[in-house]
């Protein structure tokens, strides 16, 4: 794991996992950091809402075939 640190990873596995869960429209995107924010606290909720976008940007190098495509469920 070079170059990223272990909370950086948690990061990134918290991200994919919610894409993963079909957590991909602006709606649902949008009442998830609500949730977040009730239990985390705003900035933890930012931060998460970023590194879903980051992830979405990225998601051909990590989705998996046979994993729900986020786009047609």
């Amino acid at each position: 794991m070079t170059g990223r640190t272990d909370e950086a990873y948690r990061r990134e596995c918290e991200a994919r996992t919610w894409i993963k869960q079909g957590y991909v429209t602006a709606r649902q995107v949008g009442e998830l950091m609500q949730r977040i924010e009730r239990h985390r606290g705003r900035e933890a909720a930012a931060s998460l809402r970023e590194e879903m976008r980051r992830q979405w940007m990225r998601r051909e190098e990590w989705l998996v075939d046979g994993e729900p495509d986020a786009q047609t469920g």
